[in-house]
């Protein structure tokens, strides 16, 4: 009997230890402030890496700034004029410039840089934007969310992510107050078109007229001052990095695809082209519903821009592990409401591993052959759906500012 009893009681210990009810915001505190550190350390061999022969993405940044900069902006989609730029790094291979031409405004001022001096500015510049807005989802977890493995990932890579993100998160934390500049975020997100593919849906479902507006005008602003100070010959010039996005997506091998966490990638992956566009279609059109239904609905505008955020990722066929920066809003929601409206069980263990889903999934997918992403994707999708009885209208806004009032 007591044997038995032993063996409950170690059970049930064991079932309260891995489901986090120890971890509270002290802890919390002290593994993000643990995980920050670490994860700062870790961007010196990313800069090793960067500055060696195999070079990093945020070359082609800077080798496209440089031509700008150059007056030879009109070259910048030119593969023999990027590699020349490269080549005088000693870099073995070319990495093309792809983005669309209004992030060459964004971009320029790094080509007065040396190579090293940009990568450093650029992940300082872009990582601060997005924490300055990350901050702002709950002051509580402050660094929780200044160590989220997604910003991390996106440091890594020098990529667009830390940027998108910030754009995403001031977009969000602005729309109940600022629509105007909350829409000219989303116009911003020009320069990375796929991650805004929800964003008409969910203004029109939720009747954001004039966020939606200044989207559209800023998207549109952004190319006319790329005619009026790069000249037009760059956005001729735009459709040549197509074909080089076409032959990566056409002879791109499995790491390739491993490296995205879409559903288009992984069905490709096992079934081929045509499948992997059927299914990822259906999916988009799922994402489309759900995301019009939650924005038509009652919920506060903090809980539908959380659960956008969330559904973007299976709505796009085209998304690397190095764009998920904006994760943090609807993880930071998950974690902020459990924090709120406690239900015990498994929920603590569930937010842990969605935050560090970005990390963890990039690294098994490689060895497993599969990137787990879109699943536990759909999973926070699903678990944000459960919730949305608990994302009570925020009147404008209101709630949100007292809340960040009540935290100091």
């Amino acid at each position: 009997m007591k044997t038995v009893r032993a063996l409950t009681e170690t059970e049930s210990a064991l079932r309260g230890w891995l489901q986090l009810g120890w971890l509270g915001k002290r802890r919390i505190t002290a593994y993000g402030r643990i995980l920050a550190v670490v994860s700062f350390a870790s961007l010196a061999n990313s800069y090793r890496q960067a500055m060696g022969r195999t070079g990093s993405d945020f070359l082609a940044f800077w080798s496209a700034a440089r031509l700008t900069v150059g007056g030879a902006q009109d070259r910048v989609y030119d593969l023999a004029a990027s590699g020349a730029i490269q080549a005088e790094l000693g870099r073995t291979q070319v990495f093309a410039f792809v983005n669309p031409p209004p992030f060459l405004l964004l971009i320029y001022p790094l080509g007065y840089l040396s190579y090293a001096a940009a990568w450093v500015v650029w992940i300082t510049v872009t990582y601060g934007l997005w924490l300055i807005a990350a901050r702002r989802l709950d002051r509580q977890l402050g660094w929780a969310i200044a160590a989220f493995p997604g910003a991390l990932v996106a440091a890594w890579h020098a990529q667009t992510g830390l940027l998108t993100g910030a754009l995403m998160l001031a977009a969000s934390l602005l729309l109940p107050r600022r629509p105007m500049l909350a829409g000219l975020c989303i116009g911003c997100l020009v320069i990375k078109p796929h991650l805004a593919v929800l964003y008409p849906v969910a203004l029109i479902a939720g009747r954001q007229w004039r966020a939606l507006l200044s989207a559209a005008l800023g998207a549109s602003l952004s190319f006319a001052l790329v005619a009026l100070l790069l000249g037009r010959d760059v956005l001729l010039n735009y459709p040549e990095s197509w074909r080089v996005s076409r032959y990566l997506l056409e002879h791109g091998d499995a790491a390739f695809y491993l490296r995205q966490g879409t559903i288009y990638a992984e069905v490709r992956l096992r079934a081929g082209p045509a499948a992997a566009a059927a299914v990822q279609a259906v999916a988009s059109l799922f994402c489309i519903v759900m995301v019009w239904r939650a924005w038509r609905g009652p919920a506060g505008t903090a809980w539908k821009n959380a659960f956008l955020l969330a559904v973007i990722p299976l709505a796009t066929p085209y998304l690397f592990s190095y764009d998920l920066a904006f994760l943090v809003a609807p993880v930071i929601w998950l974690a902020s409401d459990a924090r709120d409206r406690p239900r015990g069980g498994w929920e603590r263990a569930l937010v842990l591993c969605y935050y560090l889903a970005p990390l963890w999934t990039r690294a098994l997918a490689l060895p497993l052959g599969a990137n787990l992403l879109p699943l536990m994707d759909a999973l926070m999708v699903w678990t944000l759906w459960q919730r949305r009885a608990f994302g009570a209208p925020d009147h404008g806004g209101q709630d949100q500012a007292h809340r960040e009032k009540a935290q100091g």
